[in-house]
Parts: structure tokens; C-alpha cells; sequence
């Protein structure tokens, strides 16, 4: 079901929340840890981290963004890094004091605020990291024509894993792309196989 769209135009935390529940809904839940924090966890953050608490596989396995033990401010980055790289490419910064902070990258601020980034993460995170996968580098005509049995997350686009990455999603299915060289890279998840296999057929 993609029902929680309705909620990222006015409550990107509440359309978060229901994109995880239904997305790992086959993960067991295992007893959760304390969230015990040496800085202040903003809403959205904090949200992300009682459902990660119970499915750590939330944290994220291509990137991750760090449990609450983790988390001090870095004079370096100017504030607190919540989120990175594997292979740190990239940190995304915020001041937690904010109740949605802005989020920054290499000094730049994201479009999009902290409950932004974090529902464009789960998402990046699901269609890169899903049980079943699927990637191609096709022609910009190749990725619309995808897309258009697909809709559109309305969130800026994201700065990870590249530039300008868009999301987008069917019952089952999160696809991003991106520019790359002359034309997309198009990688699709799903956390079963018929999904994919409907969608890649198509």
C-alpha cells in the first residue's frame, strides 16, 4: 500500500512512520534498546529511532544513520552528524536544538528538513537495500516512460546516492534515479520477488 503519500505534503514524520511499518512489516521485531542520547533527538529523529529500536535493519545497510549513543556535536562539521556515507562520501549535519532542523551537507543546506531527509533516506535505503533489486543504465526516454506507471514522492530531490535523485513508488516497488554519464541509473526495490519481476516486465 502507498496510502502514507497523502501525509508528505503536511507531516513527513507521520508518512515516514507508516512507509516503515508497512515496508518491513515481514522483519520479527527484536527486544529495543535504550534511546538513550547525549544531545537533544528532534521529533522526526526520534520517531526513526523507536521503530529502528525494533527493526534495526531501519538504521540502513547501504548508509546508515547513527544510533542515538552515537550522536555528538562535531566542531568540525559545525553541529550534530546524524546520518553518513559507507563509505563517508557524505555526513549530514543538523543543530538538534531545532524541532525540524535544516540538514547539512558539506556546509550546504538540503531543501528539505530533517523530517525531509529522513523519509527521502528510508526510501533511497529500501530501493537500494530491498531483498530483491534491480538496477539499469538506460536513456532519459527509457526512465520516463518507467515512471509513468509509477508516482512521484513529492519531496525534493535527494542528494544521495547522487544528485537530483528522484523517488518514486507503486504498491510494493520504490524506484530512485538519477543522472548519469549521457542518460539514468534506475535502480528499483522490493521486498518480494513478484513485485519486481511485474514492474521490470512491464
Amino acid at each position: 500500500m502507498i496510502d502514507w503519500l497523502a501525509d508528505v505534503p503536511n507531516d513527513r514524520i507521520a508518512a515516514m512512520r507508516a512507509f516503515l511499518n508497512d515496508w518491513y512489516a515481514d522483519v520479527p521485531p527484536v527486544a529495543p534498546e535504550e534511546l538513550d542520547s547525549p544531545v537533544p533527538v528532534p521529533a522526526a529523529l526520534e520517531v526513526f529511532y523507536q521503530l529502528a529500536a525494533r527493526k534495526p535493519v531501519i538504521y540502513g545497510v547501504h548508509n546508515s544513520v547513527y544510533p542515538p549513543h552515537e550522536l555528538e556535536y562535531d566542531e568540525d562539521e559545525g553541529g550534530v552528524v546524524f546520518a553518513a556515507e559507507n563509505q563517508g562520501i557524505w555526513v549530514k549535519v543538523i543543530n538538534p536544538e531545532d524541532d525540524d532542523p535544516t540538514v547539512y551537507d558539506d556546509g550546504e543546506p538540503d531543501p528539505e528538513p530533517l523530517s525531509g531527509v529522513l523519509l527521502q533516506f528510508v526510501l533511497v535505503e529500501a530501493a537500494m537495500s530491498a531483498p530483491h533489486t534491480a538496477h539499469f543504465e538506460i536513456t532519459e526516454q527509457q526512465r520516463d516512460r518507467f515512471v509513468a506507471g509509477l508516482t512521484r514522492v513529492p519531496v525534493s530531490p535527494a542528494s544521495f546516492p547522487e544528485q537530483d535523485t528522484i523517488i518514486h513508488v507503486a504498491p510494493g516497488i520504490v524506484a530512485i534515479s538519477y543522472p548519469s554519464g549521457d542518460g539514468y541509473q534506475l535502480s528499483i526495490g522490493s521486498r518480494h520477488e513478484s513485485p519486481l519481476l511485474n514492474v521490470t516486465n512491464a
